[in-house]
Formats: C-alpha cells, sequence, structure tokens
C-alpha cells in the first residue's frame, strides 16, 4: 500500500509540472497574440496556430523539462517549499535555455515564436512551484505524502530538527517521537504532543512496531564507531537515514561536501564575510532601497502628520545602535513611543512582576506596553515604524536584510556571537524577523543572526525578504 500511494505521488507531481508548463505555454501565446501587437504597434500576429505549438513546441518542451527535473532529482528528494522552489528555478531556467538552443540549432526561430517561449519560461518559474504547493498540500491531507519518521536524539538540535519538519508540512513527515540516550521516562513530551518512545538502543524494534520509514540520527557526541554501527541497524528497517553532524544546527546552506582523499569534510563557507558577496548584496540593496524610498514617499509625509497630531515630540527616533565593525550609528524609526518613556517603562517594571521577567526574557513587552501612543500602536502592529530606516541603508548603516540592529547596553548579552555579528551589516529584516519577531527569546535571535551570517546567499535573501511580506500582512509576532 505504501508503495501504492508513492507511485501515486509521483505521478501526480509530473502532471504537476505539466500541467504548470501548459499553463505557462497557453498564457504565453495568448499574451502574444492579443497584448504584445496592442503594446508594440507593427508588430505581427503570430502565424502558426495554437495547436501546431503545442503539437511541437509545447511536447518538446515537457520531455527537457521532465528530464531536467529528473536530473535535479526533483520526483525523489522532499524538500521545503523553499528550497524546492530553489531547485524548480535552476532546473526551469536550464531547460528553458536548452528548448531556446535547440529551436536556434534547427532554425525553429523561422516557425516558433521566441517571445512565447521566453514568456512561458517566466511564467514557469512561479507556477511550477505553487502547483506543487496546491498538489502536495493536497497529497498531505489524503495521507498520500506521508511519511513516518523518528528522531535519535532529544538534545537542541534534535527539538530544532522537529520544528524545522513541523513548519514545512509539505515535506509530508509525521513525527511519530524521539529516541533518546538519557534516562527520560517514555511518554514525556519534548516538544509539543511529540513523545519520548524509548531508548536509542531499542530502534530496531521501535522501528518495526510503529512502522518508521525514515529515521534522523542528532546525536553530536556519539563517538564515530556507535554511530557506524547505530546506522547499519538502522539501514536493515528504514528506507532513508539522515545524520545531523555537530555543527549541524549552525552551518547549513553555506556548508559544501568535500573528498579529500578518501575522507569527507566539510567546508564551511561563512558567506557573508566575504568581500565580494558584501560588494553584490550591497549593490543590489543600495538600488532597491531608492526606489521603495521613492515610493513610499507619501506614506512618510502621512504618518509624520498623524504623529504630530497624536503627541507632543520629534517626529523620527533615533537611538544608538551596535553597526559594523563594532561602531555605533544613529538608527532611526518613526516615533512610536512618549517622549518620557523609559521613565513608564521603569515604573511600570517596578509594580509589574511578571512584565519584568518577560522584559529580561524578551527585552519587549508584548501587551499594553505604557511607553505606547496610540498612533504608535498602529504603525508598530503594521511595522510602518520601521521605513526611516531606508535612510540608514541609503547612508550605508544598514542592509535590507541582515542581523538584528542590537542596542549597545546588549552588547554584553550577545557575548561570544558579537565578532561574527559585527562583521556585517545590520537589516531591517531578517531570519529571526520571519521566525517569529517578538516572540523569540534573545538567545535564538542571536543563533538566528549567526545562522544568516555563514549561511548568506542571494536566494536567502530573496526567501527572507518574500517572507517579510507575509510576517507584514499577517502581524506575526508584532508588538
Amino acid at each position: 500500500m505504501i508503495k501504492v500511494r508513492g507511485f501515486l505521488s509521483l505521478v501526480l507531481l509530473v502532471l504537476s509540472d505539466i500541467s504548470a508548463l501548459f499553463a505557462s505555454f497557453l498564457i504565453a501565446y495568448y499574451f502574444r497574440i492579443k497584448v504584445l501587437p496592442a503594446i508594440i504597434p507593427g508588430l505581427a500576429k503570430q502565424a502558426l496556430s495554437l495547436t501546431t505549438h503545442l503539437r511541437y513546441g509545447f511536447a518538446y518542451a515537457t520531455l527537457i523539462v521532465i528530464f531536467v527535473l529528473i536530473f535535479e532529482k526533483l520526483y525523489t528528494k522532499r524538500l521545503s517549499f523553499w528550497d524546492e522552489a530553489k531547485h524548480l528555478l535552476k532546473g526551469i531556467m536550464l531547460s528553458f535555455i536548452l528548448i531556446m538552443m535547440i529551436v536556434f540549432i534547427s532554425r525553429g526561430y523561422t516557425q516558433y515564436s521566441r517571445p512565447i517561449i521566453i514568456i512561458a519560461g517566466l511564467l514557469s518559474l512561479f507556477l511550477f512551484p505553487l502547483f506543487r504547493l496546491v498538489v502536495k498540500n493536497i497529497l498531505v491531507k489524503i495521507g498520500f505524502w506521508k511519511r513516518k519518521i523518528i528522531i535519535l536524539g532529544t538534545n537542541k538540535t534534535a527539538r530544532l530538527v522537529a520544528q524545522g519538519i513541523k513548519m514545512n508540512p509539505t515535506l509530508g513527515y509525521e513525527i511519530l517521537g524521539f529516541l533518546t540516550e538519557h534516562k527520560i521516562t517514555n511518554g514525556e513530551k519534548i516538544l509539543d504532543n511529540i513523545k519520548v518512545l524509548g531508548k536509542v538502543t531499542k530502534v530496531q524494534e521501535i522501528s518495526k512496531k510503529f512502522g518508521v520509514q525514515d529515521i534522523v540520527i542528532v546525536l553530536p557526541d556519539i563517538a564515530q564507531d556507535k554511530l557506524r554501527e547505530l546506522v547499519e541497524i538502522c539501514e536493515t528497517e528504514v528506507g532513508t537515514i539522515r545524520v545531523v553532524p555537530k555543527i549541524g544546527s549552525l552551518f547549513a546552506l553555506g556548508v559544501e561536501i568535500e573528498s579529500l582523499g578518501d575522507v569527507l569534510s566539510l567546508s564551511v563557507a561563512r558567506n557573508l564575510v566575504k568581500p565580494w558577496n558584501l560588494f553584490i548584496k550591497r549593490s543590489l540593496e543600495l538600488i532597491c532601497a531608492l526606489l521603495l524610498f521613492v515610493i513610499f514617499l507619501p506614506i512618510f509625509f502621512i504618518i509624520g502628520l498623524a504623529i504630530k497630531t497624536d503627541s507632543p515630540g520629534p517626529l523620527i527616533f533615533a537611538h544608538e545602535r551596535l553597526g559594523k565593525k563594532k561602531r555605533i550609528f544613529r538608527f532611526y524609526k518613526f516615533r512610536s513611543m512618549f517622549v518620557d518613556g523609559d521613565l513608564k517603562l521603569n515604573q511600570f517594571l517596578k509594580e509589574n512582576s511578571l512584565a519584568k521577567e518577560e522584559w529580561k526574557k524578551y527585552r519587549k513587552i508584548k501587551q499594553n506596553d505604557p511607553r505606547v501612543t496610540r498612533v504608535g500602536k498602529f504603525i508598530r502592529k503594521y511595522s510602518l515604524d520601521e521605513l526611516p530606516q531606508l535612510i540608514n541603508v541609503i547612508k550605508g548603516d544598514m542592509n535590507l536584510v541582515g542581523p538584528r540592529p542590537y542596542m549597545p547596553r546588549e552588547k554584553e548579552d550577545i557575548g561570544k556571537s558579537y565578532p561574527i555579528i559585527s562583521r556585517v551589516r545590520p537589516g531591517i529584516t531578517g531570519l529571526w524577523q520571519v521566525r517569529g519577531r517578538n516572540i523569540l527569546p534573545f538567545e535564538e535571535r542571536l543563533f538566528l543572526d549567526e545562522y544568516y551570517i555563514r549561511n548568506w546567499s542571494l536566494w536567502l535573501d530573496t526567501v527572507i525578504l518574500l517572507k517579510t511580506l507575509k510576517v507584514f500582512f499577517t502581524r506575526e509576532g508584532a508588538y
């Protein structure tokens, strides 16, 4: 039954990709014959019929795209939405480059419309991930995409693995529980409703009992010979085994596997401390910041008028923050608090012990912060108070995406993370803002900032910016 569900899931994924490609060609064709001639006077309407384009262009493109996606292992590997989207974009771009080369070599450009192929390629970049997301959600709901998995380990990294799986439901993994090396009572809940099923030494017995299909081993302190024995035991019971190395909780996207003779090694990139990467990131973000500043200029005036009307005090709140190379810079926000906000806060914390504990843990007051004005509550709710930081980006104090801009008084709390965090510009948005914002403990924010610096890529920045839009509209973690 499991093999049947797996085969049907594979078929539906292939059909999803073919449907996305068909929709791309269909939209591209009608855009070419209906819209482009109206935009570009004198441009002739397409000579070949839609049927001819689909019979040859679409049919050949389907074979090429499916072959490339098979090569990219997009029908066998389970990836999170953003990881899958990254591989899809790579596969689709390669596919359409091959299609254009074939058209040129065969002189098919005398018959087939190059604009249709280009437009279809651009549409595919969006439609393929979208179609796959819909299909996978359906497969998860009907149970076809489900795979039973257990996690060996109950440490912090093991819990992060479980959280990552729960945050990506389209992976299709059903976490049955944890196995532990320690003396923990069976049935004890480690994360949400996920329990300890037993000892690591009982992995073979537990796998048979629960029908486990995949295993993740998160035992960073286990000896190499013991790990090898454990893998050999697991191989007889499950399909896929993943081993999270000791550095797996911090280094991920930036790690490359290299061979040193007959020995595998992990190469740690530290992407965002390399000059060329910093130059590329700065150039692109400066252009984006200038465009965004012009677009949001009318909103600047509206918010400024509302702040001045609501409470006395300056329009812009300038505060000292820790910047690149350990220097202090002036951090701009629309004023959302009363001028005597610190006095109000100190008095509030003296009178409210629960709020004092909350402040100690999160450096935030989640509800009824006495410092915040009426307009301040609104602009904070929609993160509009952050808009003046575009000026910081243009000045070179900040990036659009980066670590959190910490305050000087937090330097001691940052501790050993400070040397690496201070090597880059802080950002308006970042990983911690899209992973919970103010509901995250201070220590986890530091962890995410380090992760970002070590694993930076243009793709990661793109994902964070897109997720920031989601946070903006859902107001997740905003206070």
